[in-house]
């Protein structure tokens, strides 16, 4: 309908307002109106006749179309099941979940509540893979999941997330027997390492609060939140635990520790840890327990110290062929506080090596820094805080006596540059392990990449941070949600032999669609801009990729490539048939 409203604007001039409207009941029932199109002030037309002419003609061909797509269609838009692409890639995941059998957790509780605690955390550990998102957002995607209904609402969600605070070293403890079970737990290696997801508040509550302002490691000022993560020699994460923000790296290893040996039946370990974690506190509590240690040494400063006689001592070294490498290993005593409260002797073995590789990546990283500490002399930028700022030093000027003067400038520290180099490509470790070769040392050693990527997987591909949720029982509930999605994943990537990223495996689970048909048929879908098919069976182009991945991942599965076209009962068959092994 057309609506003719006036308006007095300024200098008193009255004007028409010309606009097409309809009616419409709100949620509550009430009638109003909505603009469909402004036409402007009527007095502002040249020829107001043809104007409203205009107007008229516009809002009769507005309810001729309304009028014709109301009779030529018989199911609202939200109700038209044929319209929406539901994802069934995520039958994988929930494969892999469901060998966990973390129902059984949940089954052996005493409490009881109207919504399903496994189903909730099944849910959104899948979605925390696929399309991760806020705990709000994630609960409206529900219906974009093939046959996935959970019938929870929001706040049963964040209900859920105190009781799996309550369950967390349960649920962590299920998820260790079963793999055990499934594919055995290499924990001959206990990689442990440290870091930290920052939060969205400018300040802590108070002293008790998990979030808490530290050394980040994204150097943000906002509080964060410490995870200690332990991974056995297959990649797979053993336990997680959360730590205050404000915790040292180095204080985290014992208790953590503690709760392991206690919790998950494992034997004697051998924790591999950077040189963040080698404490002499760590390091005799590891020997009091009877397990053991290979870890990066610091070799410049105090910690360093002892080995300089021998490090810059090219006669204790072996070289390779085309010497652009060199080792030298050797045994050391040590001492430490045992159980009794006394001294007591230990040995270890110290490996200390040089790459020319490593050399010249230090070479490469430091002449940057130098060229920007240069730079920033000459722009006056070197009052603000900067990495290279460490190759800056004050110089008091001298006046013509003799005497310091009251100015001072910024120069180039070349006692600190020199000093530097020397250390170019050198690194140390010591391990508890006295019959490790330098080759078995530096093996073991290296494993620990592995877990540096496993937290840029929980920081990129899980978007674990940053932290919404302001609880403690909260966030822990949230950190087991990524935790598990975090095993999954990574279960996932060892069947598949760690041929496939994060990144990777996302995208083709995330192509891997279906349709309703009108005859109640199943069409699944190549993906969402392909969907040829050749004699009622999907054919794959070579250059794609994607696809590519997907049957990789099928395959991994033992199963066939499906078919273009199910009848209902026939793909919900092939769907359940999918078993993680």
């Amino acid at each position: 309908m057309i609506r003719k409203d006036k308006h007095k604007l300024k200098g008193g001039i009255i004007k028409t307002q010309i606009r097409v409207v309809e009616g419409y009941r709100d949620e509550a029932g009430k009638m109003k109106q909505r603009t469909i199109k402004d036409f402007g002030y009527l007095e502002n037309a040249s020829n107001q006749k043809e104007f409203l002419e205009q107007v008229k003609e516009f809002d009769e061909e507005y309810k001729r179309r309304k009028k014709k797509v109301y009779h030529s269609i018989n199911v609202k838009f939200d109700q038209d099941i044929n319209s929406l692409p539901y994802n069934y890639g995520y039958k994988y995941l929930e494969a892999i979940y469901d060998s966990m059998k973390l129902d059984e957790v949940f089954d052996a509780q005493d409490f009881k509540c109207k919504y399903n605690l496994n189903e909730i955390l099944k849910f959104f550990s899948i979605q925390r893979i696929l399309n991760p998102d806020s705990k709000r957002a994630t609960t409206s995607t529900i219906e974009s999941l093939y046959n996935m209904d959970c019938g929870f609402k929001l706040y049963d969600v964040y209900r859920s997330l105190e009781r799996y605070d309550k369950l967390k070293i349960r649920i962590q403890s299920q998820i260790n027997k079963r793999i055990k079970e499934m594919i055995g737990r290499d924990s001959s290696y206990a990689y442990y390492d440290v870091t930290n997801y920052y939060t969205e508040i400018d300040f802590p509550k108070d002293e008790e609060d998990l979030r808490q302002r530290g050394v980040s490691k994204e150097h943000r000022l906002d509080p964060i939140v410490q995870l200690g993560l332990f991974m056995d020699n297959n990649g797979i994460p053993i336990s997680m635990s959360l730590f205050k923000g404000n915790t040292s790296d180095c204080k985290t290893l014992q208790p953590v520790m503690t709760s392991i040996k206690e919790n998950f039946d494992l034997n004697r370990l051998i924790v591999v840890a950077d040189k963040g974690l080698n404490s002499s506190s760590n390091i005799e509590y590891i020997v009091n327990n009877n397990d053991g240690y290979v870890v990066s040494q610091i070799l410049r400063g105090k910690k360093g110290k002892r080995y300089q006689s021998r490090l810059f001592d090219d006669t204790k070294y072996t070289y390779n062929e085309n010497r652009t490498f060199k080792y030298q290993e050797f045994i050391e005593e040590y001492e430490i506080t045992n159980l009794e409260g006394k001294k007591e002797t230990k040995k270890r073995k110290v490996l200390i090596y040089w790459k020319l590789e490593d050399a010249i990546m230090s070479v490469k990283k430091r002449d940057d820094k130098i060229a920007r500490a240069i730079k920033s002399l000459g722009n006056n930028v070197y009052k603000i805080r900067h990495a290279y700022e460490q190759y800056l030093k004050t110089i008091h000027l001298v006046s013509e006596t003799g005497q310091i003067a009251d100015e001072e400038k910024q120069g180039i520290d070349n006692e600190k540059i020199y000093n530097d180099a020397l250390y170019d490509g050198y690194f140390c470790i010591i391990t508890s392990e006295l019959e490790y070769d330098y080759k078995k040392i530096m093996e073991v050693y290296s494993g620990l990449w592995r877990i540096e990527e496993t937290f840029r997987i929980t920081k990129s591909d899980l978007e674990l941070r940053p932290i919404y949720v302001n609880t403690e029982s909260h966030i822990n509930g949230h950190f087991i949600i990524c935790y598990v999605a975090l095993v999954m994943i990574r279960l996932l990537q060892y069947k598949l032999q760690y041929k496939l990223s994060v990144e990777r495996i996302v995208e083709a689970l995330g192509t891997a669609k279906c349709i309703h048909l009108e005859n109640g048929d199943i069409r699944v879908l190549r993906n969402e801009t392909k969907k040829e098919f050749k004699k009622d069976k999907l054919v794959f182009e070579n250059d794609d990729q994607i696809v590519k991945d997907y049957i990789e991942i099928i395959k991994s599965f033992n199963k066939e490539i499906p078919y273009s076209i199910y009848s209902k009962q026939g793909f919900e068959h092939y769907l359940s048939d999918i078993v993680y092994k």
